[in-house]
């Protein structure tokens, strides 16, 4: 199979991996939805980035989720209600470890299809308004998602060498 193939595939894996994650990490129902993805998120937003190299391929994960949501997925994770998660620590860490998951189910993928590659430590943005651009040779693949009546976003940048 050669590399470019495997975009498609990585979006369906990504897709399935995400509600996958998400159901059993934060019992949350998230569903991809089909149609034209889009990088518009309004307002504060609480962004995971996990990167991945290796001699065949490059690239990030981000998690992409408003501040309100970011904290409803906090407390679902840690069994406690939203109004008991009290700062950013606790929410900068179940995002990134919520990514960290995401970035490496993918990584299994990516290996298992060839392209070994390791992962660096998750990181968070926050702020407001800010997109992440690839560079011109790094595939881009967009998955909007619902969960609860909140909207979120996984970027993935992969780069095959």
């Amino acid at each position: 199979m050669s590399k470019a193939n495997l975009i498609p595939e990585i979006r369906n894996y990504v897709s399935g991996h995400l509600e996958a994650v998400f159901d059993t990490m934060l019992s949350l129902k998230a569903l991809h939805q089909d149609g034209n993805a889009t990088k518009d998120f309004p307002g504060e937003r609480v962004t995971g980035m996990v990167g991945m190299a290796g001699e065949a391929v490059t690239g990030q994960v981000y998690l992409h989720l408003t501040a309100p949501f970011s904290v409803r997925a906090t407390a679902a994770m840690l069994g406690l209600a939203p109004t008991e998660i009290s700062g950013d620590a606790e929410v900068n860490d179940v995002i990134g470890e919520v990514t960290n998951m995401l970035a490496g189910g993918l990584k299994s993928w990516l290996c298992d299809a060839g392209a070994a590659c390791a992962l660096t430590t998750p990181a968070v943005i926050r702020g407001h308004s800010f997109t992440v651009t690839p560079k011109p040779d790094v595939q881009l693949i967009l998955i909007n998602f619902e969960c609860e009546g909140c909207k979120g976003l996984v970027e993935v940048h992969v780069k095959f060498n």
